[in-house]
């Protein structure tokens, strides 16, 4: 297994241990490597579901549990004897009682299995999948990468999260390689729902309760359930690292809870190492983008039943292109952290209510955590409808219209720069019109072409209007105009957001450069070639504290990034530094693309901070309320025909990022936050003036060479108007 630890980059741009001759031996080409993806329900690929299953083991046993066994383990264990023990000492509580208890909650946890289900769920999902997909495609390297290293310890897979589709394809995917199917973690909505929840249970789903901060005895015994699963099973262990689906398509704030307890048996000595393997999924369309733009708006989340499962089967009258899964190198727990076995072995035999992880080890899974959050992201691919919705966006902010044959160049010199980058590009340059016209077709619903030009898809407001009941928006109630105009904008926007890992960076240099140009222009002497770049340096690490939450690329390979990203804003002519230091920023088509793929997220926070400064410092208010008062700001900003003056974004409505930024602003000590009343009020802490930030984004906003950033919303509003 590859080590993967947190390490400082090198001023030569390389990790510690690796020279960059090494990397480049290694490395694939950018085709090379798609070739590496294989649809495996292509007629003549598919696997057959009747065939018998003898899987590759996570964790190989002399003798194996049954699921049955497994729960038997648990209730039996010295460990959780001593937790009813101190519970029933606790609360008086008869320790027979306590054991019924337990029972029952081991219960409702515990994974099953049955085969014939499992079949029965692939035949399903490979005639599904035929008739909406263009393809399963996974890679089969980096499988056969992952397979060869299993056996010798617990394996956790931990997947991106975008759709319900994710943890169904892994299942399948295992199947399919001869892999051991895995645990998968569920949430009790999923465990409520009649037949659906049995079923997910019978191939592999182990339930969780959202929320249990306040049964401790539930929160117990799932532990040691989690943990008798890591060490004492051999299937291995699955679950999303985000906690939730990304409803915006970027990556979360890892969640480290359910990764703390999985790594415990590590931590104890019990095992010898875990092995994590993050794995990547991206669609071409996913599966509930309608409802993830609806949800962004402030539309409630419908509950999950069985009945809206069959409900939502009317999808297989759409398109949804191809689906791609890739595995990263998998990542040895023991070499990330460095422990040795003496340190580890003084938890052996603790009880599990007394096993608590110290300040370090909370610190060391932080960085593990979103170590795997990279990972999943570099692997992502980066489909030509993400490439073209990034493009199109360009140029709508610059009031330009776009041609088949100039999105067709567009894509393919965005293809090249993201490739550059590292980014895998599923877009074909020998095939890339049809391509282009194909992405188009499959997400009608956002964009068409007429008249030879590309253009959002009309909806009309009188539709928006009887589909949703703006009473029960979970915000501001928006009108049906602001609702039209918002929702194939934000549609837009999730297919741009994947590229975000590549481009935020560079957007931050870029943007560096600009501001340093402009202080120079001030400036009558020069200064040194170093100073400059010093500088620059300096601006981007500004911009990566504002967005950390934001944007989730943090790795301590920050220096090489840094050269990386210099390197090709010089060879896309960008950027120029000279021997004097002075930097000199172009116009250009590549800069573009890179400011408008961040102008939604700095009109966003733009616009919370002009909100927040109308509050007065003494009111107290919650954060629906603040939402409230953000989407009422924003909407009326949409509505008047100068709104590109006040730099806005129909992003600025999603809540869900609305929420990243208010965090970002907690975290950073603008706003403070009651533990016990939820209340907020801006801080009065010195150094975190709300002014200065607001100051400090309008720079960056004004910096942007776009004459106006929401005029196609404007356009499109004023359509929707006529229209009613």
């Amino acid at each position: 297994m590859d080590r993967n630890p947190v390490r400082q980059s090198t001023s030569s741009g390389t990790v510690e241990g690796e020279s960059s001759e090494q990397e480049e031996q290694k490395t694939p080409s950018a085709a090379e490597y798609m070739r590496n993806f294989k649809n495996i329900i292509a007629p003549g690929n598919e696997a057959s579901m009747t065939r018998e299953f003898n899987p590759q083991v996570a964790y190989e046993f002399e003798k194996y549990l049954n699921p049955q066994k497994l729960k038997q383990h648990v209730l039996r264990s010295e460990k959780l004897r001593s937790i009813l023990e101190h519970y029933a000492k606790e609360s008086g509580t008869p320790l027979k009682q306590m054991e019924r208890q337990a029972r029952a909650i081991i219960d409702e946890i515990g994974l099953d299995r049955n085969m014939a289900i499992i079949r029965w769920c692939g035949i399903a999902i490979t005639a599904i999948g035929k008739r909406i997909c263009d393809g399963f495609y996974v890679n089969s390297a980096s499988m056969a990468n992952v397979r060869k290293d299993m056996g010798k310890c617990p394996v956790l897979y931990l997947p991106s999260h975008r759709s319900y589709m994710d943890f169904i394809l892994m299942s399948y995917i295992c199947y399919y390689y001869d892999i051991e199917i895995p645990g998968i973690a569920a949430g009790m909505d999923f465990h409520s729902m009649f037949g659906m929840g049995t079923m997910l249970r019978k191939t592999g789903a182990f339930f969780m309760r959202r929320s249990f901060s306040n049964d401790e005895l539930y929160w117990d015994i799932f532990r040691e359930y989690m943990y008798a699963l890591v060490a004492n099973y051999h299937i291995g262990v699955e679950f999303f690292i985000e906690g939730t689906r990304s409803r915006n398509f970027k990556a979360l704030v890892p969640k480290i809870g359910l990764l703390s307890m999985a790594l415990l048996p590590y931590f104890t000595g019990e095992v010898p190492d875990v092995m994590i393997v993050p794995v990547s999924v991206a669609y071409e369309r996913v599966l509930e983008e309608q409802l993830f733009v609806y949800e962004l708006l402030g539309v409630p989340k419908p509950k999950e039943s069985t009945k809206g499962f069959f409900k939502a089967l009317k999808i297989i009258d759409e398109r949804f292109g191809k689906m791609f899964l890739d595995f990263g190198e998998p990542i040895s727990v023991k070499e990330f952290f460095g422990h040795d076995s003496a340190q580890r072995m003084q938890r052996a035999g603790v009880g599990g209510h007394l096993q608590k992880l110290n300040r370090q080890e909370v610190e060391l899974v932080k960085q593990l955590a979103n170590e795997i959050i990279y990972q999943q992201q570099r692997r992502i691919v980066i489909s030509t409808f993400n490439l073209l919705s990034l493009y199109y966006a360009s140029q709508l902010y610059a009031q330009r219209s776009v041609t088949l044959d100039e999105l067709a160049r567009g894509v393919l010199h965005l293809k090249r720069i993201f490739e550059q980058l590292g980014a895998h590009v599923s877009t074909t340059p020998s095939s890339i019109k049809a391509d282009v016209i194909d992405a188009v077709e499959i997400h009608s619903n956002i964009l068409h072409f007429a008249t030879g030009r590309l253009q959002f898809t009309p909806m009309a407001a009188k539709q928006l209007a009887e589909q949703i009941d703006v009473k029960r928006l979970k915000a501001h109630a928006l009108c049906p105009q602001t609702m039209a105009v918002a929702v194939p904008m934000l549609a837009l926007q999730l297919y741009i957001n994947p590229c975000m890992f590549w481009l935020a960076r560079p957007a931050y240099l870029l943007l560096a450069a600009l501001k340093e140009q402009k202080n120079q222009q001030k400036q009558s002497t020069d200064i040194s070639y170093d100073a400059s770049l010093c500088a620059l340096h300096a601006h981007v690490t500004t911009m990566d504290a504002l967005f950390q939450h934001e944007f989730i690329i943090e790795s301590n390979r920050e220096a090489a990034e840094f050269e990386t990203h210099l390197q090709l804003l010089l060879d896309e002519r960008v950027v120029e530094v000279e021997t004097s230091g002075r930097i000199n920023v172009q116009d250009n088509e590549c800069s573009h693309v890179i400011l408008a793929a961040l102008a939604p997220f700095l009109c966003l926070y733009y616009q919370l901070v002009v909100t927040l400064r109308k509050i007065p410092l003494e009111l107290e208010f919650s954060n629906k309320e603040l939402l409230v008062r953000v989407q009422q700001h924003v909407e009326q900003l949409l509505q008047q025909p100068g709104a590109s003056a006040s730099h806005v974004h129909p992003y600025c409505l999603a809540l869900d990022n609305l929420n990243i930024a208010i965090y970002a602003l907690i975290q950073r000590g603008y706003l403070v936050k009651s533990r016990d009343s939820g209340q907020m009020k801006i801080a009065s802490t010195p150094g975190k003036c709300l002014r200065e930030l607001e100051t400090q984004l309008l720079e960056y906003c004004q910096l942007m060479p776009f004459a106006q950033y929401s005029t196609a919303a404007n356009q499109q509003a004023q359509f929707h108007i006529a229209k009613l």
